[in-house]
């Protein structure tokens, strides 16, 4: 323990990165949409939804994964689970780029889900037990961007690369393994601390009392997490159906979309201090408006504002969720705490393209813009619903 607290100062510039540096990877597994076009191509004997899910299937086994993660951190320590999950999404990232089936490339995007699903909870529960108050929402908001800051990377990368082959846009994956070599070098291992099942809290009526609003927090995730989805795997289709431009046109509109997103999380902490709970229906709001504007937009310059409101809208909204969560259980809690509200996040990730298709059915418009149209018109609904709660819970 001595020597931990010789070599680690949360509170230090670089230390705060590397802990930061783990979410660089968390929403990656998206930044592969610009080749959704080209794949369908490739494989076009194959449902353009099953293609489309290449995209976001990592999700469902990183659902899976991350209720097991903090067990597992416990058991092994939180350094070597989430150097094992950095590790297995380099090693399967990279996998497709020397493969030509299509099922051996779906099995590669479910083992990535899988070194994120050992990452995603536990980026968020080091954040809850280094840092509290302004600090610790600050933190979050940080961390909030620095998720699209490596989907940008990724995205810009796999756009260059695609000029080439869309085999050789898997190689940006090779980004893991950077962010891997970082964290291993600088972050020590944190000492050891127990994080409990609902059953093993003291007071299970608190915990019962807690467990409706963390659950009602995950559905608000998973609904905004399809959101995000849609951006990032229907603006490809949005700009060569319109004739906007070519895939790396698009490539550059999802880089505005997560450069504008990562703004906001940096901007969190600040707009909380000023406008509190308020700073969750203002984020819902950006996304039915985004939404909606994106379902209507004909050309590149009204698409790109439909996206950046999009992008606006969890590092408000989303963010919210977790930092309040973060600070109604005890911290002994939060692993658990965490997983809940990232089930619901990987869910709509996950169910994000089965869902539009869905509303594709129900909607007379286009077959890309309906769904997209109907989603926002639901967000426009939430809102609505939500204000009045906001309002009467003040704490």
């Amino acid at each position: 323990m001595a020597k931990y607290a010789e070599a680690w100062d949360s509170k230090t510039t670089w230390h705060r990165f590397w802990i930061l540096a783990v979410s660089l990877s968390i929403a990656t597994g998206k930044g592969i949409a610009p080749i959704l076009p080209s794949l369908q191509k490739t494989f076009g004997h194959y449902p353009v939804t099953l293609i489309n899910m290449v995209a976001t299937v990592q999700q469902i086994p990183a659902l899976i994964v991350l209720l097991f993660s903090s067990r597992l951190a416990n058991r092994f320590g939180i350094k070597k689970v989430i150097g094992t999950g950095l590790a297995i999404m380099g090693v399967a990232g990279i996998l497709p780029a020397v493969i030509n089936d299509f099922w051996l490339i779906f099995a590669s995007r479910l083992l990535f889900g899988v070194g994120i699903g050992l990452t995603n909870s536990l980026a968020i529960t080091l954040i809850d037990f280094f840092y509290e108050g302004n600090d610790q929402a600050q933190m979050l908001g940080n961390r909030t961007a620095f998720e699209p800051i490596g989907l940008c990377i990724v995205n810009l990368t796999v756009g260059w690369l695609l000029t080439f082959s869309w085999h050789y846009s898997f190689l940006a994956y090779g980004l893991m393994f950077l962010i891997l070599w970082g964290f291993w070098q600088v972050v020590p291992e944190y000492p050891h601390r127990n994080q409990p099942t609902p059953h093993q809290i003291q007071h299970p009526r608190q915990w019962h009392r807690l467990s409706w609003p963390i659950i009602e927090f995950a559905l608000y995730c998973g609904i905004l997490t399809v959101g995000m989805s849609v951006v990032n795997v229907y603006t490809p289709y949005l700009v060569l159906s319109h004739r906007m431009g070519s895939a790396m046109v698009a490539s550059v509109v999802i880089t505005a979309y997560t450069i504008f997103s990562m703004l906001m999380g940096f901007l969190f902490g600040v707009i909380f201090k000023y406008i509190h709970r308020y700073v969750f229906i203002l984020g819902l709001f950006m996304m039915a408006l985004g939404a909606l504007l994106m379902n209507s937009a004909s050309q590149l310059y009204l698409l790109v504002i439909a996206v950046i409101l999009i992008g606006f809208s969890y590092p408000l909204a989303g963010t919210y969720l977790f930092n309040t969560i973060a600070n109604r259980v005890p911290k002994r809690s939060a692993g658990i705490a965490n997983s809940i509200l990232l089930v619901g996040c990987n869910a709509g990730t996950a169910l994000a393209p089965a869902l539009i298709s869905l509303f594709n059915t129900l909607t007379p418009g286009p077959a890309t813009d309906g769904g997209i149209g109907l989603y926002g018109l639901l967000m426009l609904g939430l809102t609505v619903v939500s204000l009045p709660i906001v309002l009467r819970k003040r704490n």
